[in-house]
């Protein structure tokens, strides 16, 4: 009678497990242990975490996105040279290698900006400056006259006073940075030689200017 109930009670359950499914669920993944599994490294990067303690770790979950591209590298910014003036008929045939000229080919100390009735040299301009300085070093025996130039206005003594003024500063300041002075002459023109229209700004502009000219 022992026996029947026991085998009775052993069936029964053996029938409870059966009907009911067996149900084993996924880890999450990077998750080290679920469920009293221990987890392992992947076998084949899908299976999910089971009798067999076999879970991807390392993988994404199965239908994850793919990550995104990465960014492609910022392109590179050329910055282009400025192209240099034409030279429609150069009328200083003596200007050295590397002088920066205006139109007419002669040596010009571009954006040397002087202030109002002012002749000193500011921080702003001693770029236009040092590259005149490396032309001179690289002609060591070149001597230059350092022309002062206004536009007309203002009366013809003041100007011719002031030019004058600007071409000793632009010597000064060529000294100071090791050209010899005995390679420099300056020399102020006022408003004698335009090289522009003063009938407009851009032409008064153009004539405000301090040039150099190769003395042989």
């Amino acid at each position: 009678m022992k026996n029947f109930k026991f085998a009775l009670l052993t069936g029964a359950a053996a029938l409870l497990f059966a009907s009911a499914p067996l149900h084993l669920d996924a880890a999450t993944p990077g998750q080290w242990s679920y469920a009293g599994f221990t987890q392992w490294h992947p076998q084949d990067g899908k299976t999910g975490l089971g009798a067999t303690g076999t879970q991807c770790y390392f993988c994404k979950p199965e239908g994850a996105a793919p990550p995104p591209p990465p960014p492609p590298p910022a392109p590179e910014v050329v910055v282009p040279k400025a192209a240099p003036p034409v030279v429609a008929e150069d009328r200083c045939l003596d200007t050295p290698k590397g002088a920066p000229v205006d139109r007419r080919g002669c040596w010009v100390l571009k954006n040397l900006n002087f202030r109002f009735n002012s002749a000193v040299i500011e921080s702003k301009d001693e770029g236009t400056l040092n590259d005149t300085i490396n032309v001179l070093k690289q002609n060591p025996k070149m001597r230059v006259e350092i022309q002062g130039h206004t536009d007309n206005i203002g009366k013809a003594p003041y100007n011719k006073k002031l030019s004058q003024k600007r071409a000793e500063a632009v010597v000064k300041y060529l000294a100071k940075k090791g050209v010899q002075v005995k390679r420099m002459l300056a020399r102020g023109y006022g408003l004698e030689k335009p090289i522009a229209s003063n009938a407009t700004e851009a032409g008064r502009a153009e004539n405000r200017r301090v040039e150099l000219k190769v003395i042989k």
